[in-house]
């Protein structure tokens, strides 16, 4: 199954918080990851063997996550082996300002551009 990368400055924490819990901060984090899984998923099954982990650099945190799709050249467009998958995933709605440091002035994923929050590559 071919292999993609994300790196983002959008918490997307996979928390899995139950109906017990009440840190909204877990909620959110679950659904930004639930928003970009669907995204991915409007074109192929995916699995991962990794939840999303967080890596702080000099300046910002950003989460890092690697997934399969169960078909080959699944989001491929002009060369670009992830160039659907950047059209899809662009302008989609993000709950912003969790445990994030970058600033996200734009609730939303940005693949391009000086805002951009999220990076995709294929392996």
């Amino acid at each position: 199954m071919p292999r993609y990368n994300i790196r983002t400055t959008v918490d997307i924490t996979r928390s899995n918080p139950n109906r017990d819990e009440v840190d909204p901060i877990k909620h959110a984090q679950q659904s930004n990851f639930n928003t970009l899984l669907q995204g991915i998923g409007m074109r192929s099954n995916v699995d991962w063997t990794n939840d999303p982990y967080l890596v702080e650099t000099d300046s910002n945190t950003e989460w890092i996550w690697a997934f399969e799709a169960e078909q080959v050249d699944v989001f491929l467009k002009d060369q670009d082996p992830v160039g659907l998958l950047k059209e899809d995933l662009n302008g989609v709605p993000i709950i912003r300002n969790l445990t994030n440091t970058a600033p996200l002035d734009k609730p939303v994923f940005l693949v391009e551009g000086e805002d951009q929050n999220i990076w995709i590559s294929a392996e």
